[in-house]
């Protein structure tokens, strides 16, 4: 998966915008839910249970970011371990995490 496969389907989600954190690429619905901070990876705003499952599930694909940040469920996924169905649904649940309800009630 490359930067821009993650952002098509990030912005594949009603109301996803793309924005910038830091001078890196991010996506947010409003708030930020996926950023690209490296060529090799992508942070996903997850919560602890989703990150432990995704790292369960698919172990060296995805894992806490290794700090305070990690703890909230920040998750990073290795782009280039990971499959496009894999990364929809894991950007999708992200995506959930933060988008308001009329939003959400845009995907039924």
């Amino acid at each position: 998966m490359t930067h821009d496969d993650i952002a098509t389907i990030a912005l594949s989600f009603p109301g996803a915008t793309e924005s910038a954190h830091f001078g890196k690429r991010d996506f947010r619905a409003p708030k930020i839910f996926l950023s690209l901070p490296t060529a090799e990876t992508a942070n996903l705003n997850l919560t602890a249970d989703q990150q432990q499952m995704f790292a369960d599930l698919y172990p060296g694909e995805f894992a806490p970011i290794p700090n305070k940040w990690g703890q909230r469920g920040w998750t990073v996924m290795h782009l280039d371990r990971t499959d496009e169905a894999t990364a929809r649904r894991a950007i999708e649940a992200a995506w959930k995490n933060v988008a308001p309800k009329k939003l959400l009630d845009s995907l039924k």
